[in-house]
């Protein structure tokens, strides 16, 4: 698994390089499955005094790519809702993966008592037989 920051136009720091790796190390506890974190922290100069900082994460998960992009006042804070998204997009689809394979291995809750009773109703009509009619039909 590999993870990747990138900045652009402003200098990235070792604090917060250190704080965007534990966030995607955070993230990666919940996916364990991850090819590869990318995340990249854009300063975008505009003409107003405050400046803005824009996030990029992505999570690629054995070919599905999950996205976040948000926009702050700081590039910490940028982070944090970028990793924020990410997490709750990530919960979304490990419970769709999980949710699909479920229903892939196992029959439904429908389905297993409908075989239930089908086997107790083959059962009752076994007893219910003369035993040379029982022998026949079997």
């Amino acid at each position: 698994m590999e993870i990747k920051i990138e900045s652009r136009n402003f200098n990235l720091g070792r604090r917060l390089d250190a704080l965007v790796t534990r966030k995607i190390e955070q993230l990666l506890r919940r996916l364990p499955a991850v090819d590869e974190a990318r995340v990249e922290i854009i300063h975008e100069p505009n003409r107003g005094n405050q400046e803005c900082y824009l996030a990029k994460a992505s999570v690629n998960i054995k070919g599905t790519v999950i996205r976040a992009e948000r926009r702050g006042p700081s590039a910490l804070s940028a982070t944090h809702s970028a990793a924020d998204t990410l997490d709750k997009l990530a919960a979304r689809f490990k419970g769709q993966v999980y949710r699909s394979q479920r229903t892939r291995d196992h029959l439904s809750l429908g389905q297993v008592q409908a075989d239930e009773a089908f086997e107790l109703d083959r059962e009752l009509a076994r007893d219910l037989l003369p035993e040379d009619e029982a022998a026949l039909s079997v």
